[in-house]
């Protein structure tokens, strides 16, 4: 019933307007069940676009209302079939395990019971409507940087009796919001057409309607200076209509956050040597050119002084790779690649909501939390290491082989927001070291969510930072030269924004460092993370180890495969270990690895009869001194 209610509720609307619902007051909290939007049938176009634009809507009303106060919070995005939302939601309204009350404990809290409703409760907080045009799919991603730039509703035109368009905009027994701006010709024709001149400007087509409704949005909102200058959503446009994912991966709840800022939006591919399979008869290059047009205009605005959060990911099943039978030349791990070195060279770092978890609700609500200026913990030290009888009086390290696990990957507010529930409960955190790799930028959008960790963290929950450091970039491709956007080397400005975040969450390792598609890291950028991240650091290509002005660092060894079977991981840990007379060291990186698969690995490798006396598991900071003191022997 609630489904037929929500997607054509007329009675509930005519209801509310008897009742005439007060708009929500700052210091209440309003819910809406958004879930049926999240639970349609994928085999039926209309039903799928009726999920689609319901979940825009919402998104995009939640950044608008939630700018200054946590008030409209939305459930929707499941993981293993439980709702993620309600978990956190419920969590944080219940005293914390160290007796401290819940952020939302005792707040007033009202359910919603209809997108309409919700209209009338912050009605306040929107002007209108934005349209757009799905026969440019493209008009989806201007429509959300136009709803957070000029307080509208991004609605996507559909003349449907039962549409949200329909309903909302056209139906006399409606709410009649009033379009502000269309995406589309006043005749009802497309209005980017990739020819003759880009409608209101006097530039020349790129050839590309996809292209040139980004060359107007650049022209009218980011270099005009509606958008902001530090932020960007870089998640998938209305062609998701044509793939086959999970509704949740199109990662419209995701929106909020970017909407509440302001930021610009965009679905472009970094490749400049084959057309996108989403235009595939645009000029060559057409979308690379136009994607470093935009960082380059944000840049601009910027003056080149700061670093830019760019959410998401491309949406490799469905664009722009040779994933089945799209067509590209390139594999998903290479287009991620070359997406973050994109970015790179624009000072831009990625919060890389991936598919698989890459949906997340309610960013705009947690921005909220008060965080604490500083979150110490405590790291081993020598005489820790000395207890355990890893080094001896001298400091000179046993003659063992030490392994430390990088537990990601944690580069996603919404990989850390889908997973914790259940790897943060697991029944044997706590048992055995864990280095848990969340990039502490990650609590911009999730502040109660790392506040919480912090709070109820045992003496072997470690935490480093993830790929690479505050923000996953390519190093190289923040120093000079570099040729995808011409600017001058950001590796200080890279500095400055990782010593803020390493500081308020006490880190000093970093434990992978991607290059990708750019040069390996080279000294002079090690130079720049002694200064923020002395403890060490890893690098992505295995190549040797070193002290550089203090930092111990050494190259990644392996991913080990994701595998209930710890003996398959062990195999390969076991044949790297060589009956030796010097210590070795050993990183391997682990995704989506649980406290319970890890502590198996461990036990198995103990157990090995030939080399488990000789393998010594220890955490990130303690192997990384282990490291410095074996590499300060050796040099003496």
């Amino acid at each position: 019933m609630r489904i037929v209610r929500r997607f054509f509720p007329f009675s509930a609307f005519l209801f509310f307007l008897a009742a005439a619902v007060l708009p929500a007051a700052e210091s209440e909290i309003i819910t809406f069940d958004l879930e049926y939007a999240n639970h349609v049938n994928r085999a039926d176009p209309a039903a799928v676009r009726r999920g689609w634009d319901e979940t825009l809507l919402a998104a995009a009303l939640q950044g608008l209302a939630n700018r200054k106060a946590p008030r409209l919070y939305l459930f929707y995005v499941s993981q293993g079939g439980e709702n993620v939302d309600r978990y956190w939601f419920d969590l944080f309204s219940r005293p914390m395990p160290d007796g401290t009350p819940g952020w939302l404990e005792d707040k007033p809290v009202r359910q919603a019971e209809s997108l309409e409703e919700l209209l009338d409760l912050f009605k306040n907080d929107y002007r209108g409507v934005v349209l757009y045009d799905e026969r440019v799919p493209a008009t989806s991603c201007l429509a959300a940087t136009i709803a957070g730039a000029d307080n509208l509703l991004p609605i996507r035109f559909d003349p449907a009796p039962e549409s949200l368009y329909s309903r909302l905009v056209t139906d006399p027994n409606g709410p009649r919001l009033s379009v502000k701006v269309r995406l589309m010709a006043e005749d009802g024709s497309p209005l980017f057409t990739g020819a003759g001149t880009i409608p209101g400007t006097e530039l020349d087509s790129t050839g590309s309607a996809k292209a040139d409704a980004y060359r107007w949005l650049i022209e009218k909102y980011i270099r005009t200076g509606k958008t902001c200058d530090d932020n960007v959503g870089y998640y998938t446009d209305a062609a998701w209509f044509a793939s086959d994912n999970a509704m949740q991966n199109h990662t419209l709840t995701n929106y909020d956050y970017f909407i509440a800022r302001r930021a610009p939006f965009v679905d472009l591919s970094p490749w400049g040597d084959e057309a996108p399979s989403d235009d595939p008869n645009q000029p060559i290059g057409t979308d690379a050119k136009v994607l470093s047009e935009f960082f380059g205009a944000i840049c601009q605005r910027n003056r080149g002084e700061k670093m830019i959060h760019v959410g998401g990911f491309i949406l490799w099943n469905a664009k722009y790779t040779s994933w089945g039978n799209l067509g590209g030349k390139h594999d998903p791990v290479e287009t991620e690649w070359k997406q973050v070195q994109t970015l790179s060279n624009f000072n831009a770092w990625l919060d890389a909501d991936a598919l698989g978890c890459g949906a997340m609700a309610n960013a705009s609500f947690f921005a909220h939390f008060p965080l604490k200026k500083r979150y110490p913990f405590a790291k081993p030290t020598l005489g820790n290491l000395k207890k355990r009888g890893l080094v001896d009086k001298n400091g000179r390290p046993a003659n063992k082989a030490y392994i430390t696990l990088y537990v990601g990957d944690y580069d996603s507010a919404a990989w850390v927001y889908q997973m914790m529930p259940r790897f943060w409960s697991d029944p044997n955190r706590g048992t055995v070291p864990v280095n848990w790799a969340f990039n502490p930028t990650l609590a911009d959008r999730f502040g109660p969510g790392f506040d919480y960790f912090r709070r109820t963290a045992t003496p072997n929950d470690l935490f480093v930072a993830g790929d690479s450091g505050a923000g996953y970039v390519n190093v190289m491709a923040l120093a000079a030269p570099r040729p995808l956007s011409g600017l001058p080397s950001a590796l200080d400005l890279w500095t400055k924004h990782c010593k803020k975040y390493y500081a308020q969450w006490d880190l000093s390792a970093t434990g992978f460092l991607i290059d990708g598609l750019s040069p390996a890291i080279d000294e002079e950028a090690r130079k720049a993370y002694a200064l923020f991240s002395s403890g060490g650091i890893v690098q992505h290509h295995y190549g040797g180890s070193g002290i550089t002005d203090g930092m111990p660092w050494l190259g990644m060894k392996y991913d080990l495969p994701n595998t209930p079977d710890a003996a398959e991981a062990a195999k390969i840990v076991l044949s790297d270990v060589q009956i030796s007379d010097e210590p070795q060291f050993f990183v391997y990186r682990t995704i989506l690895w649980t406290p319970t698969q890890i502590k198996a690995l461990y036990e198995t490798l103990k157990s090995n009869p030939e080399k488990g006396e000789r393998i010594e598991i220890v955490d990130m900071y303690s192997f990384f001194r282990l490291l410095k003191a074996s590499l300060s022997e050796k040099s003496e």
